[in-house]
């Protein structure tokens, strides 16, 4: 059998709510108490009801109360709401009126109303100046699939159900999943049920955890027992003055404590209300149990865990009475042929949980083993003086900061030797040797129970404590009863340090670069703020008389590197340089007293041709030459901030970018490499492919003139350069330029793999501020690609033709064997500028001459036809033969052998009509880059 149920229910809202407010004369407290009581009340209870309602809330009951209503929501939660009380008679006049309850109703035509007088009549009750219709939607539902509908449609509403099974005594959820699907949960109900805190089970966190209980007490008031408390004095009168220190009394347990690891399971586990025990195999409980309190984390060899309840790790304390942990520490072991059982130790011990009847067990998986505390034995740290003054340590302490003088001795035994700590002991103190009481005021300690002492950096307590040495005795009681006493002597001494922090600032300086020589080049720091801070706390002598290894470390950056073209140097009150004692890492370094007394201030001196700018730090730095304050924490270290700038240079940069006219496209330069003899001599052009270069600078106006002296120029020729950059093209055609300039690496060599590059280079154009490589600025990037000055050229037709009585045109008669025509009467081929590259061996002139250097038929890496940087064909010798009759090219003449000459041939067949024949004219450079052209050559008809 199943109940089913649903959060949603549809239900029409009549509440009467009625507030009674009490006429009545102020007479007495009480009343006016609980007047305010029930009105503030009724406030809470009307926010309640708006709040539930807008939260989706809705009314399923309204009951009445002894005090008012009670309305219960779809949700099961109520909110009361209470009557008013009629006001009591006071003595300052007649007893209040009765309240009257405003009586909430709907009228006839469904309109809620309102009386708000005793017998009064109901009236509409008005919001916005309209009446309020007393009616909820009926058009609301659930459908089969739990989903909320709306004048019988669905919505996406999903409505849960709760459903008791009976028969299972669980409660059947069902929700709606992120997919659509619905899904049912069983949720047991019944008593039996665990919660989430409740205790499941209690375990050892590492198998079998072994615990030590230690434990110590002083001895019985008896002559044999006064050597455990002052070895030194075994009396009673030592013995007595031990405890009166200690605070104990004869036979008392010094302490006892031991603790038990426990992990809880669940760790959230709720452990109110469980008692813990420790019980031994037969089920009895041992003889040291737990006490009542469980802590929360272990602090010992889990203590890396983080505490419970994140974990479940927790801490059972034992502390047995001395009587228990006496007999502990003796009895019997377990079992003889127990594995490790020794005298003293307890094993296979459990720990049981118990609550209402409920026992957890966590097994047998403990062991403890009681043993009583030993005597301390110390002596001072390898390093501590015991010469000066023998027997006695001497330590030396920094004035302004807090010691615990046990950090200068060692526990030695039991081994290892481990650093003493007050925890090492039940009580130990310091006090000040009488006839110190001058120096007394300006040491703090707690008398006869704390081993630190404080100072502090006052300018009286520095002037009283320098260097001084103050005796105190030293008293120590141990757990085992051991009580000694000894001298340790301190010395309290300033150091150089000018207060609690490491370092401070001396005032910073800017430095902007410049050729000028000093003083301009120079910035001084004055010392006079690290003068007035030493001063202030009296350590001005302390300057004076032990600093020494003073000078200023420049550093900078990660890794860390000398800053760059800075230098320094001490000067003294007269601005005298103080000559160095030594030369250090960055510069001078003083070591003597009165070179350390003389200084008053440092130079430092800035060479434009190394530094940088950025933001900096100088340290000045010193140590204290006493031994025992020059350590590497006491070391006296002073900010000094520098900042160094480079000068305005912005009309010289504007200067560089000027470019010539018409050699840029946009920010493309296209270079060939033809030079001015007067310039360049003996390379007037490419004229060899292993020294054909451009330099860059030709396409600026400022940038660089050969006729100007190097230091006459507009921009130094040591401060600009051009820079390749880039992956792509591989390689790098840049390379030293002239001699004047070769550090500028302004050369772009021209060769193949530079010319007709897909990807012309980035070249960056960058300023180096006095010629400085690492201080440099980028001025712009431009792409340079180079190209052959012949392929870029062209061939011209003469016209008229040079040689007189020449047809204007280059022409032969069909049939004539005997007429030659030149190719130099009628065409000249020129390179990119227009210049005769005499690729027919005459020059502008018609005189015979040498092909251009550029044509370099001999060059064996050329690729060249026939060995020669020219060739003329007959194109239909290499195409069509309709007309390979008609015309003969053959190449030399008398004079001149790179002339080629134009026949007719042998007419196989008459022409009816003149006809043109073309030819190819075919240049190669000595790139191997190629140009060819095409001429006509008129055949006419005889």
């Amino acid at each position: 059998m199943k109940r089913k149920f649903t959060f949603f229910g549809i239900c029409v809202l009549i509440c009467t709510l009625m507030i009674s407010l009490g006429s009545c004369q102020k007479d007495y407290s009480e009343d006016i108490e609980k007047l305010q009581q029930d009105v503030l009340a009724n406030k809470n209870a009307i926010a309640s009801l708006n709040q539930a309602i807008a939260s989706g809330k809705l009314i399923k009951t309204v009951a009445t109360s002894a005090t008012g209503y009670v309305i219960t929501f779809s949700d099961n939660t109520t909110i009361n709401v209470n009557h008013g009380q009629t006001g009591a008679t006071g003595p300052q006049g007649p007893a209040g009126a009765a309240g009257f309850t405003p009586i909430i109703g709907i009228d006839a035509a469904g309109h809620w109303t309102v009386v708000t007088t005793q017998g009064g009549t109901p009236t509409k009750i008005l919001v916005g100046g309209q009446p309020v219709v007393a009616k909820f939607s009926t058009d609301l539902g659930v459908n089969n699939n739990g989903m909320l509908t709306v004048g019988g449609v669905a919505t996406t509403v999903y409505i849960p159900t709760i459903a008791y099974n009976e028969v299972t005594k669980k409660l059947m959820i069902t929700v709606k999943k992120e997919d659509g699907t619905l899904q049912v949960f069983h949720v047991a109900v019944d008593a039996d049920t665990f919660l989430k805190d409740d205790l499941v089970s209690v375990l050892s966190p590492i198998g079998i955890s072994k615990v030590v209980i230690g434990f110590g007490n002083v001895p019985a008031d008896a002559l044999a027992n006064y050597p455990l408390i002052n070895p030194a004095t075994p009396t009673k009168a030592g013995a007595d003055a031990a405890l009166s220190y200690a605070g104990l009394a004869y036979g008392q347990l010094i302490q006892s404590e031991g603790r038990l690891p426990i992990i809880i399971n669940p760790a959230q586990a709720k452990l109110e209300g469980y008692t813990f025990e420790l019980l031994k195999k037969d089920g009895t409980k041992y003889d040291i149990q737990p006490e009542a309190t469980v802590e929360t984390g272990y602090n010992l060899p889990f203590a890396q865990f983080a505490a419970a309840p994140s974990n479940g790790l927790y801490t059972l304390v034992l502390k047995p009475s001395v009587t228990v942990a006496n007999a502990a520490s003796i009895a019997a072991a377990y079992p003889v042929g127990y594995p490790g059982a020794v005298a003293g130790e307890s094993y296979e011990l459990a720990v049981r949980a118990t609550k209402a009847g409920r026992e957890v067990f966590s097994g047998y998986q403990y062991a403890v083993k009681v043993q009583k505390y030993t005597n301390i034995a110390y002596a001072p740290k390898a390093g501590v003086d015991v010469v000066t003054n023998p027997g006695v340590p001497t330590v030396y302490v920094a004035v302004g900061t807090t010691k615990d003088l046990l950090d200068f001795y060692d526990k030695t035994a039991p081994a290892p030797v481990a650093t003493l700590s007050a925890n090492n002991f039940y009580k130990a103190g310091v006090k000040i040797m009488p006839g110190n009481s001058d120096v007394e005021p300006y040491i703090s300690y707690t008398v006869d129970y704390s081993t630190v002492v404080s100072t502090s950096t006052t300018n009286a307590t520095v002037t009283n404590l320098n260097d001084k040495k103050v005796p105190f005795t030293l008293k120590t009681f141990d757990r085992a009863a051991q009580y000694l006493t000894s001298q340790i002597d301190v010395v309290f001494y300033s150091t150089l340090r000018s207060g609690t922090t490491a370092s401070y600032n001396l005032p910073g300086i800017t430095q902007v670069l410049t050729t000028a020589a000093a003083p301009a080049n120079q910035k001084p720091v004055m010392l006079t703020s690290l003068f007035t801070e030493l001063d202030a706390v009296g350590k001005t002598e302390l300057w004076r008389n032990q600093a020494t290894n003073v000078e200023v470390k420049l550093t900078y950056g990660s890794p860390v590197a000398n800053i760059p073209g800075v230098s320094y140097e001490f000067r003294d009150a007269n601005d005298n340089v103080i000559l160095p004692d030594a030369i250090g890492t960055w510069g001078p370094v003083l070591t003597s007293l009165a070179k350390v007394k003389d200084v008053r201030k440092i130079v430092f001196t800035f060479n434009q041709n190394f530094a940088i700018p950025g933001s900096f730090t100088g340290v000045l730095q010193f140590n204290d030459r006493r031994g025992h304050a020059n350590t590497a924490a006491q070391m006296f270290t002073v900010n000094i901030p520098i900042t160094i700038q480079n000068p305005d240079m912005t009309a010289t940069i504007n200067n560089m970018k000027e470019k010539k006219a018409n050699l840029f496209v946009g920010d493309l330069l296209t270079v060939y490499g033809t030079y001015p003899s007067a310039v360049y001599p003996g390379a007037t052009a490419q004229t060899s492919r292993t020294n054909a270069f451009y330099d860059i600078y030709n396409a600026y106006q400022k940038l660089y003139d050969p006729a100007v002296a190097p230091g006459a120029q507009v921009v130094p020729v040591n401060h600009w350069k051009f820079v390749k950059v880039g992956a792509t093209p591989s390689g790098n055609p840049l390379a030293a330029g002239l001699a004047a300039i070769a550090t500028s690496t302004d050369r772009y060599l021209i060769d193949e793999n530079s010319m007709y590059t897909a990807a012309p280079y980035d070249i960056q154009l960058w300023y180096h501020y006095f010629g400085n490589s690492a201080n440099k600025v980028l001025v712009e990037t431009i792409k340079v690609q180079a190209k052959s000055e012949i392929r870029e050229g062209s061939i011209v037709a003469l016209v008229p033709p040079v040689a007189s009585g020449k047809p204007a045109t280059l022409q032969v008669v069909n049939g004539d064997l005997v007429t030659e025509r030149y190719m130099s009467d009628y065409f000249r081929v020129r390179d990119y500028l227009a210049v005769n590259i005499n690729a027919f061996g005459v020059n502008n002139a018609g005189a015979v001459a040498a092909l251009d250097t550029r044509i370099d038929p001999t060059n064996p890496t050329a690729v060249v036809l026939n060995n020669t940087g020219v060739v003329v064909k007959n194109q239909s010798l290499s195409g069509s033969t309709t007309l390979s009759h008609l015309v003969a090219v053959t190449k030399g003449v008398a004079g001149n052998p790179n002339e080629w000459v134009v026949k007719a041939t042998n007419a196989v067949a008459a022409i009816v009509a003149d006809i043109e024949v073309p030819l190819t004219v075919e240049v190669t450079d000595l790139f191997g880059k190629t140009v060819k052209y095409e001429v006509k050559v008129l055949v006419k008809k005889p």
